[in-house]
């Protein structure tokens, strides 16, 4: 298998959490574990902003808001996720996207080729539905060097 193909398999997410109204928060907990480096991603609420964005637990945060966050402390991360109040874009990868880019010596950022580019669906409806189309996802248009897919909750 080619190196393009390889990469391609193994996608960097660029979640774009927007919070909804009729919700608090993001419904997500950051994680950090001590003696490994990094911000990862713990509990994912259920039908949550941050789960209809794309996060999955275990995710390894990369950037917050287009910024590196390998060399940031835990507090540190929180307040640059706060720094817009009402949303947040994380650049997170899975663990074995992780190891993969790792053992190929990729340095994991926004403009790689891979990245897919996940949004919160427009306001989540009191029984569970976006007002969004009733696909569950569909790529809108390629931007730069990552495909924007909205995602929307299963009606």
């Amino acid at each position: 298998m080619s190196d393009d193909s390889e990469l391609q398999k193994y996608s960097v997410r660029l979640c774009h959490i927007v919070k909804w109204e009729n919700f608090d928060g993001y419904g997500f907990n950051l994680h950090a574990e001590k003696n490994k480096p990094g911000q990862y991603i713990g509990k994912v609420d259920e039908n949550s902003p941050a789960e209809a964005a794309g996060l999955k637990e275990g995710d390894r945060i990369i950037e917050v808001n287009g910024v590196n966050i390998s060399n940031e402390n835990h507090k540190q991360v929180v307040q640059r996720i706060k720094t817009v109040s009402d949303e947040t874009k994380l650049l997170v990868v899975d663990k074995e996207a992780d190891s993969y880019l790792r053992s190929k010596n990729i340095v994991i950022k926004s403009d790689l080729p891979n990245v897919i580019y996940l949004k919160t669906p427009c306001e989540k409806l009191t029984n569970g539905k976006t007002d969004a189309d009733d696909e569950d996802s569909h790529i809108s248009s390629k931007n730069g060097s990552y495909f924007e897919i909205e995602v929307s909750q299963p009606k």
